[in-house]
């Protein structure tokens, strides 16, 4: 089963994750949705692609149009807006009836329908998620949720060369 999650959608629709744009940054509040999305992904094996509007963010570069967080398919739209793609990416699966598309926008909602898929507002399938982790007693972790992300380039760099010059130094 493929989740097909409006991002932003999902975030505004959920005061725990809203909270977290007041308390720390939109960045932060869409890192602790992908967490979340993570550990259900543990638990239940589903796959994910969350779409999050790109393009409308003056100055901000969310990185590459399309990456990889833990395992979650995570699209930032660039020349259309996330409405667009995700209408887009439910119109070329070959089979619609797997995906769910989580999202209250009705026009996407409209289309999901159209093509046959599932459909699932933001607060009922975040009540599902809780009570899966719950049960499952996976709900919570002391971990921070940004333990797993990726290193920024220039980190990469750094310990790069840093390892390289150890390695060089024991041939001699």
């Amino acid at each position: 089963m493929l989740n097909v999650v409006d991002g932003y959608n999902f975030i505004f629709k959920i005061p725990r994750l809203e909270g977290a744009i007041e308390r720390s940054s939109l960045e932060k509040a869409r890192e602790e949705l992908l967490s979340l999305l993570a550990r259900y992904k543990l638990v239940t094996n589903q796959d994910f692609t969350v779409v999050f509007d790109g393009r409308e963010q003056k100055g901000y570069q969310p990185g590459p149009a399309e990456q990889l967080f833990q395992g979650i398919r995570v699209i930032f739209s660039k020349a259309t807006t996330a409405d667009e793609d995700i209408i887009s990416l439910i119109q070329v699966f070959p089979n619609p009836g797997e995906i769910t598309v989580v999202t209250s926008d009705n026009s996407i909602l409209r289309a999901a329908r159209r093509s046959g898929c599932h459909t699932s507002p933001p607060d009922e399938f975040y009540k599902k998620i809780t009570h899966t982790l719950k049960k499952e007693k996976f709900g919570s972790t002391k971990e921070p949720s940004g333990k797993y992300q990726e290193l920024p380039e220039h980190e990469v760099k750094y310990w790069l060369k840093y390892f390289r010059g150890r390695l060089e130094g024991e041939g001699e």
